[in-house]
């Protein structure tokens, strides 16, 4: 994997690891929040009826973010277990209340490349989504820039399904840088470079089964066996 650019782990978050913060109210745009507002608000009693929720996205670059983390918020503890495993599958699993989420992304960036993939975790309840990754993600970012826009969403769950809905975005541009390079291979050996192209042609195969395996889900991996497939899956 490339070098890690130490300005880059430290962009955008403050002292606590916090990227960005974003409050959601039925009727009203999507409005930035801080740690301390958050918390505030998340002390208060949940009302029965309402759907309001906060999305906190946390660098994890910056070790105050999981500190914070664990001593100001009630997430479940695969969710911190999630945040030291190597690259494995794209998986989802509840606990207790809380849905965890461990999905795989595209640094911001950077070309395309098997060795440019990073992990985002992410803990949701109806009330609260906590996002964290290393570096910046392309899937996270585009949710954001939806956000920012004023993208009505209007629950947690469903800003989970917008996630998935930018990570399959992300894959589609892949695919289409992967099948410009395979026309440019194409044209070397139409052009009888033979060596350049067998080259090319083999890291392309290494770089796509290499994203295959890390990026497109298995088949079960967004249906838990407590909720049926007529949830979170389908809503992909």
């Amino acid at each position: 994997m490339a070098p890690v650019n130490p300005a880059e782990l430290a962009y955008g978050s403050d002292k606590t690891g916090l990227v960005w913060g974003y409050s959601f109210k039925p009727g009203q745009p999507p409005r930035q929040i801080e740690c301390d507002a958050a918390l505030q608000w998340l002390a208060t009693p949940a009302r029965a009826d309402s759907s309001e929720f906060v999305w906190l996205h946390l660098s994890l670059s910056n070790a105050a973010a999981e500190r914070w983390m664990r001593q100001s918020l009630q997430l479940a503890d695969a969710f911190y277990e999630s945040l030291h495993e190597g690259v494995g599958s794209t998986r989802l699993e509840v606990e207790g209340d809380a849905l965890v989420a461990v999905m795989h992304d595209v640094l911001f960036n950077l070309s395309f490349d098997a060795a440019n993939i990073s992990t985002v975790s992410l803990c949701m309840d109806p009330r609260l989504v906590v996002t964290a990754r290393l570096r910046p993600l392309r899937s996270v970012d585009r949710l954001r820039a939806s956000v920012k826009a004023g993208q009505s969403i209007r629950s947690s769950a469903e800003l989970l399904a917008h996630l998935l809905h930018d990570q399959a975005d992300v894959l589609v541009d892949i695919i289409r840088q992967s099948t410009a390079r395979v026309d440019a291979v194409e044209d070397n050996l139409l052009a009888n470079r033979i060596g350049v192209s067998r080259n090319e042609l083999s890291t392309l195969r290494r770089s796509l089964v290499r994203l295959q395996r890390l990026l497109a889900p298995e088949p079960a991996a967004f249906v838990s066996p407590a909720q049926p497939a007529t949830g979170l899956a389908e809503r992909r």
